[in-house]
């Protein structure tokens, strides 16, 4: 997030955690700033993105002979997108890892031992996520895995605003950003991949003590949805999908402060899937068979229904009682 707008924004933001007596004045005008520092900051790095497109377009758009073109991936730390680094190491893709904690980067570059470019980046800021943007000129990417992302949760009263606020950042903001930069240099260069790491959360009509992780996972699953569409309509040699596990054995419910309600399957499997289903070209990837049937079979309930069969779900991971305040926790990119 832009430090000099959250400057001047947080005495608000304070205001509304104690209950100020002019809320909606004060949500009013925090929301103000929010908007016209969201503004400028799409305008720059939009406008970043479609220079970087042309002029990757303009030069050489072949791949490099006898060689593969680069895989990026961000959340590239840990979980998910790690695996992600070693499976694509493995096809023998040179990578791009994004993460926030670079001494985490060395260490699974020195374990993968191929080429890897390392740029740490919290993509909860702007400043770093137009600077991705700039670093990412010259270099063709074949494969994007959209990754980075984190949750939160409690009930919505109880949860700590600017997490909430750094989690639209990252689960919204940046992968909306870096979706459409990617996808402006793929189309300009020929073709290419994009995975959208979104979640079964994204598949469902709302989730009560997660309520904004999943409104963050519904926002990237219906863009991928849509945009895949176009892409189809067009013609377009580029592919995009998107990733929507239930639980995952990762560091996800350490930063979330939950506990799973049901067992997680392993990153290898959920990898495994999306590499498979990825070279089908399938828009949305669901890896569970079980989880796929509780998606079809929540069609046919009343939205309010699943709502509060979601509701007793999430109730179930919460490691402590209901009307708890979320702690600060890392984001696990």
């Amino acid at each position: 997030m832009n430090t000099n707008l959250m400057g001047k924004a947080t005495p608000w933001l304070r205001q509304l955690g104690m209950g100020s007596k002019k809320l909606s004045e004060t949500a009013a005008a925090a929301a103000r700033y929010c908007a016209e520092g969201a503004e400028n900051a799409f305008r720059d790095a939009l406008a970043k993105a479609k220079a970087a497109a042309a002029e990757t377009g303009s030069q050489a758009g072949a791949a490099v002979s006898g060689k593969k073109n680069y895989a990026l991936i961000t959340g590239a730390s840990s979980g998910i997108g790690m695996e992600f680094a070693r499976r694509l190491s493995l096809e023998g893709y040179p990578l791009i890892l994004i993460a926030r904690r670079r001494d985490r980067l060395e260490a699974l570059r020195a374990e993968l031992g191929t080429e890897c470019l390392l740029l740490p980046a919290d993509l909860a800021r702007r400043e770093d996520l137009i600077r991705l943007c700039e670093d990412l000129v010259g270099r063709r990417i074949d494969i994007f895995i959209n990754n980075a992302g984190f949750g939160v949760s409690g009930p919505f009263l109880g949860t700590d605003l600017m997490r909430e606020v750094n989690m639209v950042d990252v689960n919204v903001v940046a992968q909306h950003v870096l979706f459409k930069y990617v996808l402006h240099r793929m189309e300009a260069e020929g073709g290419g991949a994009i995975l959208n790491v979104a979640s079964s959360a994204g598949l469902f009509p709302g989730g009560p003590f997660m309520s904004g992780y999943y409104a963050t996972k519904a926002y990237m699953t219906s863009l991928t949805r849509g945009v895949a569409e176009e892409l189809r309509q067009s013609g377009s040699p580029v592919y995009v999908g998107c990733l929507c596990p239930g639980p995952v054995n990762t560091e996800f419910n350490a930063v979330a402060d939950v506990v799973f309600a049901l067992p997680g399957i392993s990153v290898e499997e959920c990898v495994d899937s999306a590499l498979r289903m990825m070279k089908k070209r399938k828009t949305v990837i669901i890896p569970e068979k079980e989880l796929r049937a509780a998606v079809i079979g929540q069609r046919f309930l009343p939205d309010a229904l699943t709502v509060r069969i979601t509701a007793a779900q999430q109730k179930k991971k919460m490691q402590e009682p209901e009307h708890k305040t979320v702690k600060e926790t890392a984001c696990p990119s």
